[in-house]
């Protein structure tokens, strides 16, 4: 496969353009036409993504950049997470994972998981459903989780474990970003972080919005991952553990 000189540099200036700024405006004409060229995305998918470990996309507002899933170069190490969300360990790290699972689920709840089924979720109805879940992985069976964590690879007890020691939302406070040391203000540092990153818009401290990076990512990229998919169905209505029958 053979690629004209300036297909190569043209690959090369998104991509490190990508790198310095995450995102090119739909308005910066000059990068998206490039884009479109055949040549510079055949670089760019057959030699820098794989090379890189990254995944290059575009949306109707912006060309984004996004690390693989293992990328230990432009992506966050659970250390770096940590920082950036201001948490103490893993265990509020996994809680934290757990929350945005549940979050997705609010949005994509139908079976070809192809399409976000809502607008919005507010920050109540997602407070409670991490709730619901937490209090029926609680009562669960010790055999039953164990294999849902081995076969998903999630950490449901040390996510349950932490999130019932948090205390729960007092419904008097009226504005949500004065609310500390409870389950809302952890929601809302972990929304923080996903604001920040261009995933997600939390209005009037509200109500919670994808943006289009996060729905391209969910729908075109870690959907073809049979893990995250299995998670986002499991989540996506009430949490059941069959116990198994004795007799």
């Amino acid at each position: 496969m053979a690629w004209e000189q300036d297909e190569v540099t043209w690959a090369f200036r998104l991509f490190l353009k990508l790198l310095r700024e995450g995102e090119i405006p739909a308005d910066e004409r000059e990068f998206h036409f490039a884009y479109q060229r055949t040549g510079v995305r055949d670089v760019l998918e057959h030699v820098i993504e794989p090379e890189a470990d990254v995944k290059i996309f575009s949306t109707e507002s912006a060309l984004y950049l996004s690390p693989g899933i293992s990328n230990q170069y432009f992506g966050y190490s659970n250390e770096e997470l940590r920082k950036q969300l201001n948490l103490k360990n893993n265990q509020e790290l996994y809680l934290a994972y757990f929350v945005l699972l549940c979050l997705f689920a609010k949005f994509y709840n139908s079976e070809d998981q192809q399409g976000s089924s809502r607008q919005f979720v507010s920050i109540e109805e997602l407070e409670k459903t991490v709730t619901d879940h937490i209090t029926s992985i609680r009562e669960a069976e010790e055999e039953d989780l164990a294999h849902i964590e081995e076969s998903e690879g999630i950490h449901l007890r040390s996510a349950a474990e932490l999130w019932l020691e948090i205390p729960s939302f007092d419904d008097r406070v009226k504005n949500l970003k004065r609310a500390i040391n409870n389950r809302v203000s952890f929601i809302l540092r972990v929304l923080g972080f996903m604001e920040k990153e261009g995933l997600l818009h939390v209005l009037e401290e509200r109500e919670i919005r994808l943006l289009p990076k996060c729905h391209y990512l969910i729908t075109h990229y870690y959907f073809n991952r049979q893990r995250k998919e299995n998670l986002l169905q499991l989540l996506s209505q009430p949490l059941t553990f069959k116990k198994e029958d004795s007799r």
